[in-house]
């Protein structure tokens, strides 16, 4: 199994695809720190030795597993797609063992982007207040929780699309099927139950990455909740590749 781990690491590592999504989660990130720094003490938000507003910036960084998600999708329909798959399962017959192997791949590299949010938000901010000589509000443990959160949402995150890509298999449908699953089918559920709102996939990413506690639905429950989801779809995947003409 590790030398299989290994194999889909080097893939994913080696392939400019990877490297795009690195690029994009930086230049978000970064652009969204600049943003709300810049736009401290307007109308709409409070200034900058704010600890809301300090928090606000500590936490961008949580946009990231939602990134995650599509780049998970990719991981596994790229290869459906271009058929590079092929070789992997001429290699290795066991297809279960194969998904297995990617998910654990992708939720190394799921993690690694949440980091890289991390590491550009948290840095990005405590530039910004250093360079403005503003204190810095907010408590090292909550900066901790939030790192960790996003980190963490970040691999699940990626699992899930991964999940989601190996039932749909067709690549563009499969962004688009997690892009409205996010942006319409969720707010619509939502609506209509809202006591189902807190549960639903973005809502738990969402919840993690920020480490939100003292609310309905918690860090503590929805992190295991977006790991059963993550999981589900990913088994769903493998059944369905293991019963797949890839050819």
């Amino acid at each position: 199994m590790l030398p299989q781990i290994r194999s889909e690491l080097l893939k994913l590592t080696t392939i400019r695809t990877s490297l795009y999504f690195v690029l994009v989660t930086v230049l978000f990130v970064a652009g969204i720190v600049v943003i709300q720094a810049v736009t401290a003490g307007g109308e709409f938000s409070g200034p900058l030795g704010d600890p809301a507003t300090q928090q606000s910036l500590f936490t961008t960084a949580a946009a990231a597993p939602l990134i995650a998600i599509v780049f998970g999708c990719l991981a596994i329909t790229s290869e459906l797609r271009h058929k590079t798959i092929v070789p992997t399962l001429l290699f290795e017959a066991g297809r279960v063992k194969v998904v297995v192997a990617k998910s654990a791949a992708t939720l190394v590299a799921g993690a690694a982007l949440g980091a890289v949010a991390v590491i550009v938000g948290g840095g990005l901010t405590m530039v910004i207040l250093l360079a403005t000589s503003t204190t810095v509000a907010v408590s090292v443990g909550s900066i901790a929780a939030t790192s960790a959160g996003t980190v963490g949402a970040a691999a699940l995150g990626a699992l899930f699309g991964l999940g989601i890509g190996g039932l749909v298999r067709n690549q563009a449908l499969a962004v688009g099927t997690v892009l409205v699953l996010m942006l319409a089918v969720e707010p619509m559920v939502a609506s209509l139950l809202p006591d189902l709102a807190a549960w639903l996939p973005s809502s738990l990413v969402t919840t993690t990455a920020e480490a939100r506690t003292g609310v309905e639905v918690g860090v503590w429950l929805a992190a295991p909740a977006l790991a059963l989801y993550a999981v589900a779809v990913t088994t769903g995947a493998a059944l369905r590749l293991r019963m797949a003409d890839v050819t």
